[in-house]
């Protein structure tokens, strides 16, 4: 028997290919673009899988290729940008599937946070704008500058901007009526929340909801917010732990999901502040350190919802073997990408750090505000999570990156 997996997170493919076959499972993967796997791809991961090159926003034609699959299974759907898609083949399909209303209402960051507002979440409702026809006077009256606004449907750090008086809000919306980027029809306007940001990373069905374990998170300076550091697990106090179980519990449970979420959120002086709720496992490699920290493949949990069962990660109590933590590497400057030095320091580090490239050389790096520059990622190993975050920030601090070209000029 066979899964269908609509595209996936850049890395993590062969956590799925080893959990659907622990299942009595082949994986298909379909994708309309193949070098968003340049890494599994480069260990042979490729050979072991039936590859469907195919337009993947495009329902129809692939309800018509797996329609062909003898004992088609499942469709997973582990990512944001395509979960609709999944879940509308395999609807259409006849096969387990999720909410789509619970997909689409976390999907729309303006949505979600009405949603929050109105159901005691969060102490603001933010606000959607459209950007060609919003009145610049009207909205300068009525935002509490700074504020955070963003793509309600945008990810990656891509089109989020900190806003602090009326010139900027004006940059910003003539900025987003130019975009062709913007992944959604409107801007959602959000408070700016004060405090460090730390995401949770759960499983849900029917009503439960288990937290499998919260990550740390650096971001750059501001006014951006690239993610550039992510570790992994979070200890609070006992206390802390219990109020976070529950307060993201109750959230879940409000939105009436199944399935796994990457929920960020911030720490202020008046608790906690969702920024929002991705119905997937966190991108970069966050599901590589929860796998790693906790011995467990987190990512057979897509493989047991596409089949319609109980993911078995929750009922599990795994104990945390290690730390692990991520650093991302980015590009100088836009330009084309050459090469990474340095790499063979990290053989002879510490916390046996391993480079996963992103990139191939003589790809165009567009900007470097967002997550489009990135080039790779460091990951490493420690006792705990903070060992593992010295050990992945010194082995990441002795690569660079060489690029051709380009500049040094940032974007809005």
């Amino acid at each position: 028997m066979a899964i269908a997996v609509v595209e996936t997170v850049n890395f993590g493919l062969r956590y799925l290919v080893e959990a659907a076959a622990g299942r009595g499972h082949e994986v298909i993967l379909l994708t309309g673009d193949r070098s968003r796997y340049t890494y599994e791809f480069s260990s042979g991961l490729a050979d072991e899988i039936d590859i469907i090159d195919i337009d993947t926003t495009d329902v129809d034609k692939m309800v018509e290729i797996l329609r062909e699959v003898p004992d088609l299974a499942g469709v997973v759907r582990m990512t944001d940008r395509w979960s609709l898609q999944a879940l509308a083949v395999a609807q259409r399909l006849g096969l387990p599937y999720q909410s789509a209303a619970a997909v689409e209402l976390m999907r729309n960051k303006a949505l979600l946070r009405r949603h929050l507002y109105d159901n005691g979440f969060s102490r603001s409702p933010g606000l959607t704008v459209h950007p060609r026809t919003a009145d610049l006077e009207e909205l300068t009256r009525i935002l509490p500058f700074p504020c955070v606004v963003k793509d309600v449907a945008g990810s990656a750090s891509q089109n989020v901007w900190l806003v602090r008086n009326s010139k900027e809000l004006a940059c910003v919306l003539t900025v987003a009526r130019e975009a062709d980027d913007l992944r959604g029809e409107a801007l959602a306007v959000e408070p700016y929340f004060i405090g460090p940001m730390y995401s949770a990373e759960t499983v849900s069905w029917k009503g439960e909801t288990k937290i499998i374990g919260v990550s740390s998170r650096a971001l750059s300076p501001e006014p951006y917010f690239r993610e550039e550091i992510s570790s992994f697990p979070v200890l609070f106090p006992e206390a802390k732990q219990a109020a976070l179980a529950e307060w993201i519990s109750e959230i879940l449970s409000s939105v009436d999901y199944d399935g796994v979420t990457h929920t960020e959120f911030i720490v202020t002086t008046e608790g906690f502040e969702i920024v929002e709720i991705n119905a997937r496992i966190g991108g970069a490699l966050i599901g590589e350190c929860v796998n790693r920290s906790l011995g467990i493949n987190f990512h057979s949990a897509f493989v047991d919802l596409a089949l319609g069962r109980r993911p078995q990660v929750m009922d599990i109590r795994p104990e945390i073997r290690q730390g692990a933590t991520a650093v991302a590497i980015y590009a100088p400057r836009t330009g084309v990408f050459e090469a990474i030095d340095g790499t063979g320091t990290l053989s002879d580090h510490p916390g046996a750090p391993e480079l996963y490239l992103g990139r191939s050389s003589g790809e165009v790096i567009p900007t470097t505000i967002d997550q489009r520059g990135g080039i790779g990622l460091v990951i490493a190993n420690g006792e705990t999570a903070e060992l593992s975050l010295q050990n992945a920030m010194s082995a990441a601090g002795k690569l660079t990156v060489r690029m051709r070209g380009g500049s040094r000029a940032q974007d809005v």
